[in-house]
């Protein structure tokens, strides 16, 4: 499961705002995922991977009739995700870590794609996405804030420039 995750992880962090349908589909996937770990939903690993990957299809369908919405709601689990997880991958003091703090950032992360759309979108996905690798994939070689920066500026860039290629160029008609 650890590596179905990183492989979902660098999919969100390179190309998580294009995409809505895996984007959506791929938290989908992490939730499911985090329901079977914490909570024990289904026994073998073959049955968590199969509800795993039946909750990111079922994410994915729902985008063709809800994209807005679910784009939001993937986006608000992900600024939760982002601020329990990735503090605590880092090494750093999670003291600070609580309930209101969790939804202060959820609602921050859907409220801002909900209003700004694609740009937060970029940077919460990226986000995310470097958190998923960095706290599934263990290198003992490299330090894991190095390993944050360069994924972190490798998203960033890499889905920075497939949104500029997908903008219409202007003064040109199809």
């Amino acid at each position: 499961m650890d590596a179905l995750l990183v492989v979902i992880g660098f999919i969100i962090m390179v190309a998580g705002h294009q995409a809505n349908w895996m984007f959506v589909g791929s938290v989908s996937f992490v939730v499911a995922s985090f329901l079977v770990r914490e909570y024990r939903v289904v026994i073998s690993e073959t049955e968590s991977i199969i509800f795993a990957l039946a909750s990111g299809l079922l994410g994915s369908m729902l985008v063709v009739y809800l994209r807005k919405w679910t784009v939001v709601l993937a986006s608000m689990i992900c600024g939760a995700y982002i601020s329990y997880y990735l503090p605590s991958t880092l090494d750093w003091n999670t003291a600070w870590i609580s309930w209101p703090i969790l939804l202060a950032a959820a609602i921050a992360s859907g409220a801002l794609v909900l209003v700004w759309g694609e740009l937060p979108l970029i940077l919460i996905s990226t986000l995310m996405g470097v958190t998923l690798i960095i706290q599934y994939l263990h290198l003992v070689s490299i330090s894991t804030l190095a390993l944050f920066i360069v994924l972190l500026f490798f998203g960033l860039i890499s889905q920075w420039l497939l949104w500029q290629y997908s903008l219409p160029v202007e003064g040109k008609h199809p």
